[in-house]
């Protein structure tokens, strides 16, 4: 798969660094084996685990460490919004507005949204 990415960009007329590219080798176990892939003849890092579209990929499939890591992020942004959110001059509308807009948005979507 690399190599055929690699003569698709050579096509193109442009180079792969080999240096940018990380691969992920999915597996059943939790160990990961090491494999000699190349591209442009330099290796290319071997990866456990990583971030592609704030979704968290690991080796072993598995979606435990990133529900928690969305979860985590979800309970940062609370945190933080508690002290607005808990004076008695902000209305109930306004709560549910802000609720709505940042915290589950960034659980949901990983991002926050500003209303």
């Amino acid at each position: 798969m690399v190599t055929k990415i690699s003569d698709y960009v050579k096509i193109k007329g442009m180079k792969a660094n080999a240096n940018k590219m990380n691969v992920i080798v999915f597996e059943r176990s939790k160990s990961m084996t090491e494999r000699d892939i190349c591209a442009e003849g330099e290796r290319v890092e071997q990866m456990e685990e990583f971030v592609y579209l704030d979704n968290l990929f690991t080796n072993d499939s598995k979606h435990d460490r990133d529900t928690k890591r969305k979860a985590n992020a979800g309970n940062k942004v609370n945190k933080v919004l508690f002290p607005i959110t808990n004076i008695k001059i902000v209305t109930r509308q306004a709560r549910l507005a802000i609720h709505n807009g940042i915290p589950i948005s960034t659980i949901t979507y990983g991002s926050e949204r500003w209303v």
